[in-house]
């Protein structure tokens, strides 16, 4: 299989820019708050605050690559990955830490619907697929990142951590400015009028809810996991390895349930995925020591697999060409506040309520939301 040179740099530049922000987050962002003595309802609004910021930003980075080009918002994304990893250096307090996350968020906000939009652009009958061995390049840094990060940790500090995040952040500043032309510049207001129809389109939310649910999970079982699993005596390394198996997972199933996407629809991929996440998710609430936590989470895994390949194509799908980096903006910001959702009201409920009926709670939602869109789109 060829690659063209525009997607093997979006590849490469996305695993070194994903790498980077992952290390700073998993499992560094709860360890290191946990040190600087923050509660676990400041940590939910600190782990979302990089999600809220792409509420606003994704949306409007995909809207402004469709009118001035996804290469220029490429670049720029570059230049927020390689300098927000050594602002952590500076943080004393919670809202520092905060303000810091938030300011990171711009980075992937802007590299992830931007790039999947220009894969949309490459590729028609292949989306699917290609979109997933693209999401796979980028995981293998997500992947890399929590088991690199846990090890620094152990052994060295978190001063360490974020100097690796930073140069991995240049590295991937470097390979963007290698990027090729990807497409030519559209019309200033035909670009906005499409982009406001897009966000008024009941089937692009409608299905962004899909990102929306699965990322509320992820980011909720990835912000206090760590904590779980540190009650149960288990070491920052073995955390991080957890993490690493999960996106490992992810990472090879990605393309092959892209794939399958492409061949028997991308509503009944979606519905086989939710149901594997929601027994996963049931596994890891009750597991009580690290094997079948790793077990459940790969289980989990398997679902979100499912569900985050086929998503993309089906937004692209559902609009022209026009609008399609606006489209693809739109999920990622609905996505992300779903993300955001995820910690604050986990945070939330776990000051009054036991972890197990917390991700009970978030199964149950998983479920009770399938045949709502499944409903909705197929008709």
């Amino acid at each position: 299989m060829r690659f063209s040179k525009a997607f093997l740099v979006l590849s490469i530049s996305g695993l070194f820019a994903i790498l980077s922000s992952t290390m700073s987050k998993s499992p560094t962002l709860p360890l290191f708050a946990q040190q600087l003595g923050v509660s676990k309802s400041e940590l939910g609004f600190i782990a979302a605050a990089s999600t809220i910021t792409g509420i606003i930003v994704n949306v409007t980075a995909g809207t402004l690559s469709d009118i001035y080009g996804r290469r220029k918002l490429l670049i720029a994304s570059g230049f927020f990955f390689a300098s927000a990893p050594f602002l952590y250096l500076l943080v004393t307090d919670a809202w520092q830490l905060a303000i810091i996350r938030a300011f990171h968020g711009i980075a992937t906000a802007t590299f992830t619907p931007v790039a999947i939009a220009s894969i949309a652009d490459m590729y028609e009958s292949r989306r699917g697929e290609m979109m997933g061995i693209f999401s796979s390049a980028t995981m293998i840094g997500r992947l890399l990142a929590p088991i690199t990060a846990g090890a620094v940790i152990s052994f060295y500090g978190f001063y360490e951590t974020y100097i690796l995040c930073g140069l991995a952040g240049l590295t991937a500043l470097i390979a963007l400015f290698n990027l090729p032309k990807i497409e030519a510049k559209k019309k200033e207001v035909e670009a906005l009028c499409k982009a406001s129809s897009v966000l008024f389109n009941i089937n692009v939310i409608t299905a962004s809810s899909i990102m929306a649910v699965t990322y509320f999970a992820m980011q909720s079982i990835e912000t206090f996991l760590p904590l779980h699993m540190e009650k149960l005596n288990i070491e920052a390394w073995l955390m991080g390895t957890t993490f690493t198996i999960q996106l490992l997972t992810i990472t090879i199933l990605k393309p092959y349930a892209g794939r399958l996407s492409d061949n028997i629809g991308r509503l009944k991929t979606i519905s086989i995925g939710f149901i594997i996440a929601s027994v996963g998710i049931l596994g890891v609430a009750f597991s009580s020591n690290v094997i079948l936590i790793i077990l459940s989470m790969i289980l989990f895994a398997i679902g979100v697999a499912f569900t985050t390949a086929s998503t993309p194509p089906l937004i692209s799908e559902i609009v022209g060409e026009e609008a399609r980096g606006a489209a693809i903006g739109a999920m990622e910001t609905i996505k992300d506040i779903g993300q955001a959702s995820g910690p604050i009201f986990t945070g939330i409920i776990l000051t009054y309520a036991t972890y197990e009926y917390v991700l009970t709670l978030i199964a149950i939602v998983l479920i009770a939301i399938l045949p709502i869109i499944y409903m909705k789109l197929k008709t």
